[in-house]
């Protein structure tokens, strides 16, 4: 019989990721089944996706308290097509997947992780919580094999999709770079909050650097009119283009909200600054829960503060503008930087990719 896949990948990143395992399960396993939530990719690869990743995006804490009925409705839902499956994969998407990874486990269903929640910041319960549930974890950074292997799970590290599945091209000589890229976030609460400080930073670096060009990333998810509306009232000629790539791969420096950006930009070989600012109650429950020094991805993967952070009240325009200033004038330090990215380059080229994730979900179904 053709094997029966549920798989759920709650964000752009995870249904970009995901798209890939999709069209590699589909060679592995052909007559395969797949169903779920995803996004555009993963339907373009020959997913069903039932679910519209978009359609649930919400930020913070307090963002998913307002959206509780619509996600327990989308809970149920997944819940029904789990029923049916053989083999669940959970994408990334902590706070819905290691719920459906229970549900999934309770029905005698198969689970697989690709993209493990990031317990080394959020603490060790939710490796024991895995542990019960899921049957296989595909992790993409190297130093999460080993927490997940002393908790006694199958765990394999894959390399990480940004390389080994191609999706990032190979940076851009130093010599065609020029200006600054402004990544305010993936989301729509990220942009309202983040662009407007971003924009007035790089007012602050043109009195410093006259005619600096500045490019805005703009996220498919997010309504292009509310960039407009922002750069508008900021008056700054800008560049508004599609994507993180489009905005970083070009740029000398990059100030980018926290979350995969941060990697994306150091793996593109673009110093960056990192930012992020969100509401109070987040920003306290978050101090409370998260257990690590750094808040940037690239920065916990290299094992100390190579990118600069300003997070909540240090993230002032002029505070931005004064580390991005920094890292543009600073010869031996942007050549320290870059150094360092490509060493990290190197490290996540390592593993298989979305083939070898196709492969553990076939041994899943044997």
């Amino acid at each position: 019989m053709a094997s029966r896949i549920v798989l759920c990948a709650g964000e752009l990143s995870g249904d970009m990721h995901a798209a890939h395992v999709v069209s590699a399960l589909y060679r592995h396993l052909p007559g395969a089944h797949i169903t779920g939530m995803a996004g555009a990719l993963c339907a373009e690869a020959g997913m069903d996706v039932r679910f519209q990743y978009r359609d649930y995006a919400v930020i913070g804490f307090t963002g998913i308290l307002a959206s509780l009925p619509r996600f327990h409705r989308l809970e149920k839902n997944l819940r029904a097509l789990i029923d049916d499956a053989d083999l669940f994969i959970a994408v990334d998407y902590p706070g819905l997947n290691l719920r459906l990874c229970d549900y999934a486990h309770e029905r005698g269903k198969r689970v697989l992780y690709y993209i493990a929640p990031q317990v080394w910041a959020w603490g060790a319960r939710r490796v024991e919580r895995m542990r019960r549930t899921v049957d296989s974890v595909a992790v993409v950074l190297p130093f999460e094999t080993r927490i997940y292997r002393e908790a006694g799970m199958n765990v394999e590290f894959i390399g990480h999709p940004f390389i080994t599945d191609h999706e990032l091209p190979a940076p851009v000589d130093e010599r065609e770079r020029d200006g600054i890229a402004l990544l305010p976030g993936s989301r729509t609460g990220e942009v309202t909050s983040l662009l407007p400080i971003f924009l007035e930073a790089a007012r602050h670096l043109r009195e410093r650097h006259r005619g600096l060009p500045v490019t805005v990333s703009r996220s498919p998810v997010v309504n292009r009119d509310l960039y407009d509306a922002i750069v508008g009232r900021s008056g700054l000629d800008v560049t508004l283009v599609d994507g993180a790539v489009g905005a970083l791969a070009r740029a000398r420096l990059a100030l980018v909200a926290s979350g995969t950006a941060t990697l994306e930009s150091a793996l593109l070989e673009t110093p960056l600054v990192i930012a992020y600012r969100t509401g109070r109650l987040n920003y306290a429950l978050a101090k409370r829960l998260i257990k690590i020094p750094d808040v940037g991805l690239v920065n916990v993967l290299l094992g100390e503060r190579v990118a600069p952070e300003l997070v909540q009240h240090e993230a002032t325009p002029a505070a931005l503008a004064d580390a991005v200033h920094a890292l543009l004038t600073d010869g031996a330090r942007r050549a320290q930087t870059i150094a360092r990215f490509r060493g990290l380059r190197e490290q996540l080229a390592q593993g298989g990719g979305s083939e070898r994730v196709a492969a553990m979900a076939g041994e899943l179904l044997v």
